[in-house]
């Protein structure tokens, strides 16, 4: 397992987390269970199109000390692109957006039978047993591919697994029926939640162009972009704080941390430097508080 680093800080949060819900490593309950033997204050759930690890979390997190924020993470087509939007804060019971979850998850259901059928077509058959196996009850992704390959001994690594087979461009990938970035916003608004971009840079558009996208979806209702990441040198975290600041834009950040121990990336802390702390929460909560009235 790997080994926990400790938070230098006593107020530090991570508003990007993952969990066995989706494709993240551990439960909701050891997710935060995690958090507390690091050292944060608060965390974020935003495993992909499901709620289902936030009840789970949030009742661990008054047991241990750990503030849960509770959270989804949706993904979303643009023009000739994807993006992911957050949101914080919903109302999991708003039909609205259960339905565009549950739209989501269809269309990666039907994405991960034709994934199977390129992984056979290339001499690496799987069952959905297996894939489904490796995810332990939670929404298959691809990274529960990338395990089964592994244990089926296809593969020797996850980074493996998606470099060859299962990135973009490579030979087993899929594309899948994606929402629009603005439907998500606006599902996201109407449940009451806060919507922020994450990890602008995997949009993979020129800085000028990621700008115009940002501003783009600041006019639809954008709450907020995550300008700390792991993904982020100093260069793009200072260029997305001059586009949240010129837009109004709440500025969030998170590890995107799914608890593998090969992608070098601790929680709260990335690859060890990072630090986002509580006064993001605090920003994120007075936001919604003059919104709601």
């Amino acid at each position: 397992m790997e080994k926990i680093r400790k938070a230098p800080q006593p107020d530090l949060v991570d508003l990007h987390v993952h969990s066995s819900a989706s494709d993240g490593a551990f439960s909701p309950r050891e997710v935060v269970e995690r958090a507390k033997a690091v050292g944060l204050r608060a965390i974020a759930l935003t495993d992909h199109e499901t709620m289902a690890g936030v009840p789970e979390a949030l009742a661990a997190g008054r047991e241990v000390g750990v503030e849960v924020v509770p959270g989804v993470e949706i993904s979303a087509e643009f023009e000739g692109g994807a993006c992911h939007v957050l949101g914080y804060y919903v109302d999991p019971a708003d039909a609205a957006l259960e339905r565009a979850l549950s739209e989501a998850r269809t269309a990666r259901e039907k994405r991960n039978l034709d994934i199977l059928q390129r992984l056979s077509g290339l001499g690496m058959p799987l069952t959905m047993e297996e894939v489904t196996r490796e995810s332990e009850g939670g929404v298959v992704t691809r990274a529960h591919f990338a395990a089964a390959l592994i244990v089926k001994g296809h593969v020797k690594s996850w980074e493996e697994a998606f470099d060859k087979y299962l990135a973009r461009g490579k030979p087993a990938f899929v594309y899948r029926l994606r929402i629009e970035p603005v439907d998500a916003i606006r599902a996201i608004r109407a449940a009451r939640g806060l919507a922020v971009l994450a990890h602008p840079r995997q949009l993979n558009r020129s800085p000028s162009e990621t700008d115009a996208w940002i501003e783009r979806f600041a006019r639809e209702g954008l709450d907020g972009v995550e300008t700390r990441t792991p993904d982020h040198d100093a260069n793009l975290g200072r260029r997305y704080h001059e586009a949240a600041a010129r837009l109004g834009l709440l500025e969030t950040g998170g590890t995107d941390w799914h608890g593998r121990e090969d992608a070098d990336i601790h929680l709260g802390l990335g690859r060890g430097s990072m630090a986002v702390h509580y006064d993001a929460v605090e920003r994120m909560k007075r936001r919604l508080a003059a919104r709601r009235g």
